[in-house]
C-alpha cells in the first residue's frame, strides 16, 4: 500500500486524493503525538494543521526510504520544536520523570539547539534493539496504549512497560548529559 500511495503522491493528477487518504489515516495519531509535547489541545490542533500543510507542500518529494508515519512524525517533531523554540515554552518534556521518579523540568533555555536535540534523540533511538525501537515508535510516535502495543507485538503488557522504562532511562541519560546536567 505504501508504495502505491507514494506513487500517487508523486503524480500530480492523483496527489490530492492520495493526500486525503494520508490525512484520514494519520491525522488523529499525529495530533495526539503533538499534544503529548505541547499539552495544549488548541495549540496541538494548530501544529497538526501546520504539519499536514508542510506534508502537502513536500509530499511529492517523499522518497519512501522510511514509512509514511516516520516521515510525518519527523515533520511534526520539527514543527513542534520550531513552535516551542519561538514561544520559549518547554512544556514538551516527553517523559518528565528523572531516574528516581520525580518530575523533571529542564530550565527554560531559549538557545537550546533543537536540531541537535532531534539528532541526539534519533541517535539514541538508533542504538535501541529492533524490538525496543518498535515499542518506542508505537508508544511515542503513535501514542498507542500499552495493551494495544502488547497485542500488536505479541508481548505481555508488563514487558512493554519494562521496555519503555529502560528506553526512557536511556534517553534521559543521553539528553541530560547533552544538556550538561550530568
Amino acid at each position: 500500500m505504501e508504495a502505491s500511495l507514494r506513487e500517487r503522491l508523486q503524480a500530480e493528477e492523483t496527489r490530492l486524493a492520495a493526500f486525503e487518504e494520508l490525512v484520514k489515516a494519520y491525522y488523529p495519531r499525529v495530533k495526539r503525538w503533538i499534544q503529548g509535547w505541547v499539552k495544549d489541545p488548541q495549540w496541538a490542533e494548530d501544529l497538526t494543521q501546520e504539519t499536514f500543510l508542510r506534508a502537502w507542500e513536500k509530499c511529492h518529494t517523499f522518497r519512501g526510504e522510511a514509512a509514511f508515519s516516520s516521515w510525518l512524525y519527523t515533520l511534526a517533531r520539527r514543527e513542534t520544536m520550531r513552535a516551542l523554540q519561538k514561544s520559549r515554552r518547554l512544556a514538551w518534556a516527553p517523559w518528565p520523570q528523572d531516574e528516581e521518579g520525580f518530575l523533571y523540568e529542564p530550565p527554560a533555555e531559549p538557545s537550546l539547539d533543537y536540531e541537535r536535540f532531534e539528532r541526539e534523540l534519533a541517535a539514541t533511538v538508533a542504538e535501541l534493539s529492533e524490538r525496543q525501537r518498535t515499542v518506542f515508535q508505537a508508544a511515542w510516535e503513535e501514542h498507542l496504549p500499552y495493551k494495544e502495543i502488547a497485542a500488536r507485538l505479541g508481548l505481555r503488557e508488563n514487558t512493554v512497560k519494562a521496555h519503555l522504562f529502560h528506553i526512557r532511562q536511556r534517553l534521559w541519560r543521553r539528553l541530560r548529559t547533552w544538556l550538561g546536567e550530568e
